[in-house]
């Protein structure tokens, strides 16, 4: 009887794991350059042409036991949000994204307004200014240190160790001013690297 209820209670939890966020740097496609945001229906093609073959089309829910895995770089089925992977961008608001992250297949959709697709830098400007940024748990060491200026030989200003919250202000190319809230509940400011030069992302706006 009480494994019978455990299991029960298990189905009744799993849902709320349905939510999709990157925790280390591989989650991300070193392919991705920004996001594109799902409507509750999205059709992709094989190429930037409504006359192009149709590869797949989906249908979003934004129910947690309803949504298909594998498919969202962020996923928030509360707040009906969701984000794809985009690896490339064609003329006249198309954009081709990742829609299988474990095959890796494409298609390409068009975008509805300018917002839908965000370029990575618009993306950390729109929501990392919004909610703060997360270190990815496998970031290099070297990547969770706060300098004086955007370039790698600038001064340590402070190493980051039980961080409580990063606090966003500005990007800049793949360097992010930040204010760091530490165990220690002093702030410190100063330039995160949140991107390395070849395009491995060490930090993720912390979505919530």
């Amino acid at each position: 009887m009480k494994k019978f209820l455990i299991v029960i209670c298990m189905m009744f939890l799993l849902p709320a794991f349905a939510d999709t966020m990157p925790f280390y740097m591989e989650s991300i496609p070193k392919t991705a350059i920004g996001v594109y945001q799902t409507g509750e229906h999205i059709i992709l093609y094989s190429h930037p042409d409504a006359n192009s073959d149709v590869v797949a089309k989906m249908d979003f829910t934004y129910t947690p036991n309803c949504m298909p895995d594998g498919v969202f770089a962020v996923l928030l089925n509360e707040k009906k949000l969701g984000f794809l992977y985009v690896s490339d961008v064609g003329d006249d608001g198309w954009v081709q994204v990742i829609y299988d992250k474990r095959t890796g297949a494409k298609g390409w959709v068009l975008t509805e307004d300018r917002l839908q697709f965000l370029p990575w830098l618009s993306f950390y400007n729109m929501y990392g200014r919004k909610y703060g940024l997360r270190m990815f748990k496998n970031a290099p060491d070297e990547a969770e240190v706060l300098r004086s200026k955007s370039e790698d030989e600038s001064q340590n200003v402070a190493k980051l160790n039980y961080v409580k919250q990063i606090k966003l202000t500005a990007v800049r190319g793949n360097w992010a001013l930040v204010s760091v809230l530490d165990i220690d509940k002093i702030p410190k400011t100063g330039y995160l690297r949140w991107r390395s030069n070849d395009g491995v992302i060490y930090a993720f706006p912390d979505i919530k």
